[in-house]
Parts: structure tokens; C-alpha cells; sequence
């Protein structure tokens, strides 16, 4: 659909909408006057326009309840108006039981479509309804006016700074001003952190000078003290032992060993597998749990047992409850006095039966528990006996195993390996003696390697901590011109920012900059003539609302009508200029509604 950036209004039809019970016509003119005494209808018109176009009435949601007409709720406003190319176009918004209907030139559209159209409500609001924008948005007019400022380029900010500012910051890629200060002031703490830093290793560089020559020597001292040491305990282990003749009789007692463990591995093999399926026989066994085969029956008995107890309880409720006059649950008629004596018989016979059919249950439940029990205690001597069967089997094999000529000389034969093997290990050092021998090896590496490092620490040319010192003092400076300049940057960005919001009287502000830090603390104030909005009379506030709505027209390109309501209290106009077609709505004290278009010599204005 065409976007509607300007439009007048040439009629409106209302029935059904606030005091507007019957169909009622009205004509409007570039400029027209609504008179009329109170509680006559003028803001109903306002009400009625906003409502056709936003879905919200003049104000807003505030008072949206009251716009439909108690004697009749069915609501019908038809518009007609002429667009910016002079085409005529008729809107109407009906509600017939509570279902809202939105045509447009005889289609049927959805409030999207009108937003689409005619731009968003606030914006539609704020033009249409001077005192919108400030007395109903507040803060969120902040966020619209900021949609629709003009961007201020980076060129235009720089062309308007000293020629020294714009020569520091004209190969600056500032982007957003707040995050490019935020930048910096992190890469000026970051080197006032390596200032410190380097303030440390200078004085640590000059402590560590003195310090270094003391800890060669003590490193060099410690070094010779674990080398001596090392060398007795050396010289002390294998001291008049036969090492080589030792070895030779190791090897060849491992010979012996290994060659009668292959005799008699093959007599023990089929043991050793017998004994690992016994093993894992009683595993298995062990695991096994017993599953009972009555349970299901036990269930459904006991299911069984709870049914015929509830109804049970059923019957003797009933027949405490049955008198003359109850009705009959099984024939659904009345009892009757001479009736009630078989009834209660028949009752106390059911309720006999169910008792007894429920001791019979119970009984069975009984019977099928002893039972289980039983089958368990089976299961438990079964599985008790299998495991002892074959624990027994399976010690019997290992025994066997274990016994005979060949374990024993195998068994002497690794004692005399495993003695001759601790001689050839520590000779004549006790554990301790071995250990600390070990332990000397470990040291001496490590000591020599402290002693290299110290020895090329001292050989090393030293920092000139005080030229980085200085270097990074000469880049903070360096950062903190960038930062003045760019606030200086941010201030007349805003100050360009701030000249498109220019008014007659109205000043108003979206965030103020701090000059010593180029903080941006956002804010939202309207001033009249320099006062607060808040202590403006009627007709300042009128005033003031006329030169925002024309604000707004330049700021969004769009151009629609203006209603002002209470025109009574405001003498002049003149300072507002308005553009457009304008509505005026004055009380007049005992007069009825009166809507009369006034005759205009000039055309209607186009919007900036």
C-alpha cells in the first residue's frame, strides 16, 4: 500500500463511539474550529480520528475504555481524506460484537497495514495530539526522537573542530566515540600497570645483581658436597663383590628356572581352565536371585480383596442410609415405608456375600505366600549347595596345582634369584644407603643446572628498564591528548545532534556530555522558554505540544492533521507556525457542538 506522508481530512461519519450514539456527519476544512460547552463531544472527535487511524484514542491508552457509547455498542467511524497526491481515500473501523473490522477504500486491511501506512503510533500520536510526546511518552520520546535524528557523519563533526583536533584525529577510526574512549583509558591503565611493572623489575634487576654472585657460590659449594658424598656411597656398594660372576649365575639360574616351568606347564594347564570355569560357575551362581512364580496370582488375589472391600463399604453406607423415601439405587425408584424391611434385607444378604467372597480371597492370598515362601527357601538351599559343590572342586585343583617336585625346586630356585638379584641392586648399601644414593644423582643434576643458569644470568646484557619506563610514559600522554580531543569530538557531535531538534521556545535534551571525561549521561528534559515542562500553564504546555508536533513533522517526513483541544486558553499561536491542516477545538459555555471548516487563502504546506 501507498505510504501516507501527508493527508487531510474532508469528513468523518461517527456512531456508537463515546457520546456519539447516532450516526453523526462532520465536515473539516484546512483550518476548522469545534465549539461547544462541556461533555458535548469536541475531544471525541480527536478521539474518534486517533482511534481510526492507531486504534488508541487521542491520549493514547489512557482512557481507552471509555470510547464505546453505552446505548450503543456498536461502533462505526467512517474517515474520508485526500493524500499528498490529491487522491481521495476513505478509512472506516467498525466493532459489531466485539469484533474490531479495518477497510481501506472498501479492503479489508489489519492495524500492521495502517502502521505501515501512516508510520507507528507513537509517531502518528505525537503529530496528531501536541501534548503526547511529553506528557505521555516521557522517557521513551528519548528513544523515537533518536530513531529519527539525522546521523551526523564523521566528516561533518570533524569540519566543525580546531584545525589542530582535526589534524590529531583525521586517522582516527572512531566509530562509536564512547567505545573508543573506553579503549583507551583501557590501554592507558594497562600501561600504567606495565610502568609498575617495570618499576619492579628494575629494582628486582638491581637486588638480584648483588644477589647473584653469593648464590654462585653457594650453588657451587653445594654441588662439590653432594658429588663426595655420591662417590662414597658409589665406591661403599659393590666394594670386594664379584659383580660380573654374579650376573653370570643369575643368567644361568633363570635358564634352569624357565625350563622346568615349561615341563610342567603343560600337566597344569587343563587344571588351571577346569578351575577358572568353576570360578566363574560360582560367580554366576552367586548372582542368580530367586523369581517368584506366584506373584502375579498374589496381585491380582489382593486386587481382588480391595474391589470387594470398597463395595463393601458401599453396601453398609447404604444401608445405613436407607429410609423411607430414598431412592432405590438399583430400580431408581422411591422406598416406601411397607418396601424398606426387603430392601434392608436384601442389602445385609449382599453385604454378607461380599464379606465372605473376601474372606475366601483372603485365605487364597495366604495359601500362594506359603507357597512362595517355600519355593524360596528351595531356591536359597539349591544355590547354597552348588556353590559348595564346586568351591570344593575348584580348592581341591588349586591344591594340586600347588604340590609336587617340580613347584618345590621351582620355589628354590626363585629365592636364589630373587636373593642374587637384591645383591646385584644394593650390594653392601641398606635400603636407606641405596636411596640416598639415588636421591645425591637427582640433586647433583639439578644443581648443576641452577649453577648454568645463574652463571648465564650474570653473563646477560641488562634492560634498560628506564627507556621502556619512558616510552610508556610518553604513549599515555600521547592517549590522553586522543581523549581530550575526542570529547572535545563528542561535544560537537551532540552540539550538532542537538541544532536539528532546534525549536522557537522548546529546548529539548537527550543526554548531556561531561567535558572533563566525555561521559554521555542520557537524559530527557523539555524546557519552555528556559522553565520546566512540569510548571508550564495550559496554555504554555499548549504551545510548547504545537512546536514538538511540527518537530516531529520535519524529523519523520510526515505532514498530518493537528488537533488542539482547550484552544480557549491560549491567546497566541503566533510563535508556533503551524503547517498543515489544523483542528481547534474551544469550550463555549452552553453552546452546542458546532463543526465548521474556516476558509483558508493558502495551500496546504508541504512537509519538510
Amino acid at each position: 500500500m501507498k505510504k501516507i506522508k501527508q493527508f487531510q481530512i474532508t469528513d468523518m461519519t461517527i456512531s456508537g463511539f463515546k457520546s456519539y450514539q447516532e450516526p453523526t456527519s462532520l465536515n473539516f476544512g484546512e483550518l476548522t474550529t469545534v465549539t461547544g460547552g462541556n461533555g458535548q463531544g469536541k475531544t471525541s472527535i480527536a478521539d474518534a480520528i486517533a482511534f481510526t487511524i492507531t486504534g488508541l484514542p487521542f491520549f493514547g491508552k489512557r482512557g481507552i475504555d471509555r470510547l464505546y457509547n453505552e446505548a450503543n455498542p456498536d461502533v462505526s467511524i467512517v474517515l474520508h481524506f485526500i493524500d499528498q497526491d490529491g487522491a481521495a481515500h476513505e478509512l472506516s473501523r467498525t466493532r459489531r460484537k466485539d469484533q474490531m473490522a479495518i477497510t481501506y477504500d472498501g479492503y479489508a486491511i489489519r492495524q500492521m497495514d495502517l502502521t505501515d501506512m501512516f508510520g507507528e503510533r507513537d509517531v502518528f500520536l505525537s503529530i496528531f495530539n501536541p501534548l503526547y510526546f511529553i506528557e505521555e511518552l516521557g522517557d521513551s520520546g528519548k528513544n523515537l526522537l533518536e530513531r529519527y535524528l539525522p546521523m551526523i557523519s564523521h566528516e561533518e563533526v570533524l569540519a566543525e573542530l580546531s584545525e589542530p583536533v582535526r589534524l590529531a584525529l583525521q586517522e582516527e577510526q572512531i566509530g562509536s566515540p564512547d567505545v573508543y574512549l573506553k579503549k583507551r583509558r583501557e590501554e592507558i591503565r594497562e600501561l600504567e600497570e606495565s610502568m609498575i611493572y617495570l618499576t619492579g623489575q628494575k629494582d628486582l634487576a638491581a637486588t638480584q645483581g648483588q644477589e647473584s654472585a653469593q648464590k654462585v657460590e653457594t650453588a657451587t659449594q653445594q654441588l662439590a658436597d653432594l658429588q663426595a658424598e655420591l662417590t662414597a656411597l658409589e665406591e661403599k656398594q659393590y666394594a670386594g663383590m664379584d659383580v660380573p660372576a654374579m650376573r653370570e649365575r643369575l643368567v644361568e639360574l633363570s635358564g634352569r628356572y624357565d625350563e622346568i616351568a615349561a615341563d610342567n606347564q603343560e600337566d597344569t594347564a587343563e587344571q588351571r581352565k577346569r578351575v577358572q570355569e568353576l570360578r566363574e560357575k560360582i560367580a554366576r551362581r552367586r548372582g542368580e536371585q530367586y523369581q517368584s512364580k506366584f506373584a502375579a496370582a498374589i496381585a491380582e488375589a489382593e486386587a481382588a480383596v480391595k474391589a470387594l472391600g470398597s463395595q463393601y463399604r458401599k453396601e453398609e453406607a447404604d444401608f445405613k442410609a436407607f429410609a423411607p423415601g430414598v431412592t432405590c439405587p438399583t430400580c431408581r425408584r422411591p422406598i416406601t415405608e411397607d418396601a424398606l424391611p426387603q430392601v434392608r434385607a436384601e442389602l445385609k444378604k449382599s453385604a454378607a456375600a461380599l464379606l465372605e467372597a473376601g474372606r475366601a480371597k483372603q485365605a487364597e492370598i495366604a495359601e500362594l505366600r506359603e507357597m512362595d515362601e517355600k519355593s524360596r527357601v528351595t531356591f536359597e538351599q539349591f544355590k547354597a549347595d552348588d556353590i559348595q559343590k564346586w568351591e570344593s572342586e575348584a580348592t581341591e585343583l588349586e591344591r594340586k596345582q600347588g604340590s609336587g617336585a617340580d613347584s618345590g625346586r621351582l620355589s628354590d630356585l626363585r629365592a636364589e634369584i630373587e636373593g642374587l638379584t637384591a645383591d646385584l641392586e644394593y650390594g653392601h648399601l641398606t635400603p636407606r644407603e641405596y636411596d640416598r644414593m639415588n636421591e645425591c644423582r637427582e640433586l647433583c643434576k639439578q644443581t648443576a643446572a641452577e649453577l648454568a643458569a645463574l652463571k648465564k644470568l650474570i653473563g646477560q646484557e641488562p634492560t634498560d628498564y628506564d627507556a621502556a619506563i619512558n616510552n610508556a610514559k610518553a604513549q599515555i600522554e600521547e592517549k590522553k591528548a586522543l581523549i581530550s580531543n575526542v570529547v572535545l569530538y563528542i561535544s560537537k557531535r551532540a552540539e550538532l545532534t542537538f541544532s536539528k531538534l532546534k525549536m522557537n521556545r522548546v529546548a529539548i535534551s537527550l543526554y548531556d556530555v561531561v567535558k572533563t571525561t566525555g561521559e554521555v549521561k542520557d537524559v530527557f528534559k523539555a524546557t519552555y522558554g528556559g522553565r520546566q515542562y512540569d510548571r508550564l500553564s495550559l496554555s504554555e504546555k499548549i504551545r510548547a505540544g504545537m512546536e514538538v508536533s511540527e518537530l516531529m513533522k520535519r524529523l519523520t517526513g510526515r505532514n498530518y492533521p493537528v488537533f488542539v483541544d482547550n484552544v480557549e486558553s491560549v491567546d497566541d499561536l503566533a510563535n508556533v507556525k503551524p503547517t498543515g491542516q489544523i483542528i481547534m477545538a474551544r469550550c463555549v459555555r452552553g453552546a452546542a457542538l458546532s463543526v465548521r471548516p474556516v476558509e483558508q487563502p493558502r495551500a496546504m504546506p508541504k512537509a519538510a
